[in-house]
């Protein structure tokens, strides 16, 4: 078989690289006994400047690649003018304008203060001019129109701001609706005495506006949502505020876990505004800013790849070392998995390895298949209900563990979506010995209703998905696997619910959007901590899937044979609060009581920023969490362990 003369960066491998590693490190490598490349590079062919895999590999139903497809799929070409700029405006303007309502919500609570003290200020110098008939005549001058077209603008802009605070779920469940109504009330007076002083067509502007962000606060003030019957879908008062209380929530009756909360150091898991937390106003402000403040060091990792077992695809892992090199025997090894469209370049993640590896412990990385420029060769891409890859990879870690060496794994949003998954239906046959789930819902099904985050977040991160996921990389599978309509659909999507209609549902033959986060969720099989105002009952009333008594069916999240630990914070505005379940204190005794959750009132969605200054300590409370749940575990492992010998 010929080798080609210029391999992909994926059938690579820099043997002088792997012989600098500490001794301790290459022993490692070598129980893992994992290629440095590619495992399928054997089976590459040079044909026409285009690699092909040979006849022998165990893949025989391949894409054509993208150059050999016929124009029957490029169907935009015979597109009109008007139906290529609706599809421009459906991928440009939802992200548009969610950042854009998102950056008003997110100064919201700067914006009304100040538009009312420049107001009351302004009323305070000014005294007020009497109408008259030639009034509109006597501002005709051009600085005079400048100015009060200024103050409209304020008006209408201090007036959202402040009908934002009084219904917006965020400010609502931080700070109540009592200031936000005040603070609408001041500016709705001292508004309407300025627009006195505006020209005729001015007022008839502002008292429009008056008109619609009023009706606007009213109806999101009283709505309800009925969904069937005397159930509600919000409690009081009217939007979706958490109604299960922060707290660490384990089970009384495991010893272990209660010796786990006991050595948890308190201190470490006390996130509390008075104490640690950001002042940001927030779960928005508490996501968004970190994002982008926050920066971690760089970090060197050694790639390895894990074929998979099923379809004989294979996944990158890359493993950071301590900065001595050492490798111990001794310390937990941690199996990170990243979030949606991710990486080990992530900066959350490369900040929790660089804060591991200092304290001497080995950090693996899993790398999604097909993210960071990995390869997929057959159909089976990324979908967020796929647990076989995280099987094979710690499996193959296992190998590489000392006597009584503890594997952690650790998932941050879709990854611990992911990895909750696999620990609830691996159940004994689980490869890890401890784990962590960071902003990750258990039961994704309730984010079906999560209309905010649907709105506000998640065209935004629907629109990076398209573009380096689909369209960069596997927009050829997705021409060919799906219609054109379909296709089409798929690049007008405008939300991560709607990408997963069609990227994820119809292109791997789920049934529907419900049965795709039924099977992705740790617990999508049961209905028993659903709240009994939850939306989700009336569509599988509706859609006739519901079981007789499924109330007292736990389901696989029953079958957790590790210590897990849930972190969520209840303003995350990405992942619902709702996807916890209505009832922890139930949940975490459900099984052998191995669930602990560990949830804070504020934090956002892989957040929790600290100080004044977010940018100080980065995401170190949330990973600090972490590292603090493990050393607990591996303390109190240690100590059974120490039990079981003096017997």
């Amino acid at each position: 078989m010929s080798i080609p003369p210029h391999l992909p960066l994926y059938c690579q491998t820099d043997d002088a690289k792997w012989d600098t590693l500490h001794a301790t490190a290459q022993s490692f490598i070598q129980k893992l006994d994992l290629p440095k490349i590619h495992p399928l590079c054997k089976h590459f062919l040079q044909e026409e400047n285009t690699y092909w895999m040979n006849h022998d590999t165990t893949i025989l139903d391949i894409p054509l690649p993208d150059h050999a497809m016929g124009p029957e799929y490029f169907y935009e070409q015979s597109m009109g003018f008007f139906s290529r700029l609706y599809t421009l405006f459906c991928v440009v303007a939802p992200a548009l304008l969610a950042m854009a309502e998102l950056w008003l919500r997110l100064f919201s609570c700067v914006i009304a203060p100040a538009v009312g003290t420049f107001l009351f200020l302004k009323e305070m110098q000014t005294p007020e001019v009497p109408l008259r008939k030639n009034h509109d005549q006597n501002m005709t001058n051009k600085s005079n129109k400048t100015e009060y077209r200024r103050a409209l603008i304020l008006m209408i802009l201090g007036l959202a701001s402040s009908g934002v605070l009084s219904t917006d779920t965020m400010y609502v469940q931080a700070h109540g609706r009592l200031s936000g109504g005040v603070c609408l009330c001041i500016l709705l007076f001292l508004s309407i005495k300025g627009s006195k002083r505006l020209v005729t067509f001015q007022r008839r502007i502002f008292y429009m506006s008056v008109v619609f962000i009023l009706s606007v606060v009213l109806y999101l003030y009283s709505r309800s949502g009925r969904v069937g019957g005397d159930d509600w879908l919000f409690d009081h008062p009217g939007i979706d505020i958490a109604t299960i209380q922060e707290g660490l929530y384990y089970s009384p009756n495991n010893t272990f876990m209660r010796r786990v909360a006991e050595l948890w150091p308190q201190e470490d898991r006390i996130y509390d505004k008075r104490i640690n937390a950001s002042p940001l106003p927030t779960g928005d402000s508490m996501t968004g800013i970190p994002f982008l403040v926050n920066s971690a060091p760089s970090q060197e990792y050694h790639r390895l790849w894990v074929q998979s077992e099923v379809d004989q695809e294979a996944v990158a892992i890359d493993i950071a070392f301590p900065p001595n090199g050492i490798h111990s025997n001794s310390k937990p090894i941690y199996l990170v998995l990243h979030g949606l469209n991710g990486g080990s370049h992530e900066e959350y993640v490369r900040e929790f390895v660089v804060r591991r590896v200092t304290e001497g412990h080995t950090c693996i990385v899993m790398i999604a298949r097909g993210l960071m420029d990995t390869p997929v060769f057959g159909w089976n891409v990324f979908h967020g209900a796929r647990i076989t890859d995280v099987d094979a990879t710690a499996k193959a870690i296992r190998k590489g563990l000392d006597k009584n060496q503890m594997l952690a794994g650790v998932g941050y949003s879709m990854g611990a979506i992911i990895l909750s998954n696999y620990i609830a239906r691996s159940g004994k046959q689980c490869h890890l010995d401890c784990a962590m789930a960071i902003s990750g819902g258990l039961d994704m099904r309730e984010n079906l209703n999560f209309l905010r985050s649907m709105r506000l977040w998640q065209p935004m991160l629907a629109q990076t998905l398209k573009e380096d996921f689909i369209m960069k990389k596997f927009d050829g599978r997705f021409r060919q696997r799906l219609t054109k309509e379909q296709h089409l659909s798929l690049m007008r999507a405008s939300s991560v619910s709607e990408v997963d209609v069609h990227a994820i549902v119809t292109y791997n033959g789920f049934h529907s959007l419900l049965h795709y986060y039924t099977e992705m969720s740790a617990m999508g099989d049961t209905h028993a901590f659903q709240a009994k105002n939850s939306y989700l009952k009336e569509i599988i009333r509706n859609a006739s899937i519901a079981e007789e008594n499924d109330s007292y069916n736990v389901g696989r999240i029953g079958n957790v044979s590790i210590p897990f630990c849930v972190m969520h914070a209840l303003d995350d505005p990405l992942t619902t609060w709702r996807t916890m379940g209505h009832d922890p204190q139930r949940l975490v005794e459900t099984g052998s009581g191995n669930i602990m959750m560990f949830l804070t009132k504020s934090g956002g969605h892989v957040g929790w920023p600290l100080g004044v200054n977010p940018a100080s300590s980065g995401w170190k409370f949330m990973n600090d969490a972490v590292s603090g749940f493990v050393n607990s575990v591996d303390q109190a492992r240690m100590e059974m362990l120490e039990d079981k010998r003096s017997e």
